[in-house]
């Protein structure tokens, strides 16, 4: 009787030692993340310019086939498209601020959607601030 504890006990050990080198193994590799964070897509307000509103624009993580930028009114009314080309973008657009209450950018590509609203408040002094 005692040899069939000792085989179960032996095997229970082994079984408990391999499972958990292989878990500390697993844990232990730097997991690999396919999918691109958004840190290095912004779109800042910069300043004024005449009577233009200056935003910068800066995609480094584009699709390889490049996507499509719209610059849409508070109706959602297109403004501005333009098709980019390439993996990066860093330009300045510059919108008319007369009547405008809200501006969206919005890319979208292959697997890639970025979108950004800015609410603009005129009082005295001209405020733009993200939503």
């Amino acid at each position: 009787m005692k040899s069939v504890k000792f085989v179960f006990l032996k095997t229970m050990l082994l079984l408990f030692f391999s499972f958990s080198t292989a878990y500390l193994s697993f844990s232990q590799t730097d997991s690999v993340n396919y999918l691109k964070p958004g840190a290095g897509n912004t779109i800042q307000f910069v300043g004024f310019e005449d009577d233009n509103l200056v935003f910068e624009v800066r995609f480094a993580e584009l699709p390889v086939r490049g996507c499509s930028l719209q610059i849409l009114d508070e109706s959602g009314t297109s403004i501005f498209e333009e098709f980019i080309t390439g993996t990066s973008l860093a330009k300045r657009y510059k919108v008319a601020r007369e009547g405008m209450k809200r501006i969206s950018f919005k890319a979208t590509g292959k697997r890639f959607s970025f979108n950004q609203s800015f609410a603009i408040i005129t009082e005295e002094k001209l405020l733009v601030i993200t939503e």
